[in-house]
């Protein structure tokens, strides 16, 4: 028997269906990533199909059965649209590259309040006029990294324990993370980091503001950062969002 709830959710993609309906794919609070139809939300007295544009943030209410793999939304009230990042290709690029990520990695169903938060947080980070979107997306990475149960240490090497220093030749392995000078061997699955790529690292884990911000090294991190998921989750092929925009 269907359930009325209601639910915060983000919108991660939305499909036309038939005629005028639309299928879309929610983050939720409550519930996770979800399916949903929305039977007529195109039609031009549809009081909800403008408020599912894609990133928008949400109020629903569903009719939902634990077995149906669809659930049925019949009602959406705005949060909020940031329109600075609709406004904006490079802040649009990163935003929808998170929920990107969100669509190829993370299982339907599956609850994770701290993951809604930070998702909302991003993109609300992201809306500022100020910010630097590729930063941020940078630090989101490797939240959501740590969230799916792969955490990186920018503190101690991940084979050996020990301390790991900027001055010293450290390395990120694909396999485990980043080791220190002791246990680093030239190999395809390691990737040696300069001293300023380290301290990137280091400042994009732990929140340190950084001072000056260089493009390539950026770049570098989520690079790494996608291979080491590629590694670890074969079936996934890297961000496909950040390549097409």
């Amino acid at each position: 028997m269907a359930e009325i709830v209601k639910a915060e959710a983000v919108v991660l993609r939305k499909t036309n269906f038939k005629d005028s309906s639309l299928i879309v794919q929610f983050y939720t609070k409550e519930f996770g990533k979800i399916s949903a139809m929305l039977k007529g939300a195109r039609s031009s007295k549809s009081k909800i199909g403008s408020k599912v544009d894609v990133l928008n943030h949400t109020e629903i209410v569903l009719y939902k059965k634990e077995e149906r793999e669809l659930q049925l939304v019949t009602q959406a009230n705005l949060k909020n649209y940031f329109p600075n990042v609709k406004e904006d290709l490079d802040r649009l690029k990163y935003a929808a590259a998170i929920c990107e990520l969100i669509l190829e990695l993370i299982p339907e169903n599956e609850n994770n309040e701290k993951m809604f938060r930070g998702l909302t947080k991003i993109i609300s980070l992201i809306d500022k006029k100020d910010s630097d979107p590729q930063i941020l997306f940078a630090r989101f990475f490797l939240f959501f990294i740590k969230e799916i149960g792969y955490e990186i240490s920018t503190k101690n090497c991940i084979k050996c324990g020990a301390k790991l220093k900027s001055t010293q030749t450290n390395a990120f392995n694909y396999e485990e993370g980043i080791i220190c000078s002791e246990c680093y061997n030239e190999n395809i699955l390691s990737y040696k980091l300069s001293s300023e790529l380290f301290e990137l690292f280091d400042c994009l884990s732990t929140r340190k503001k950084i001072n000056t911000v260089n493009r390539k090294s950026i770049n570098n991190v989520i690079f790494i950062l996608e291979k080491f998921l590629t590694y670890h989750i074969p079936e996934f092929r890297g961000i496909r969002t950040l390549k097409l925009l």
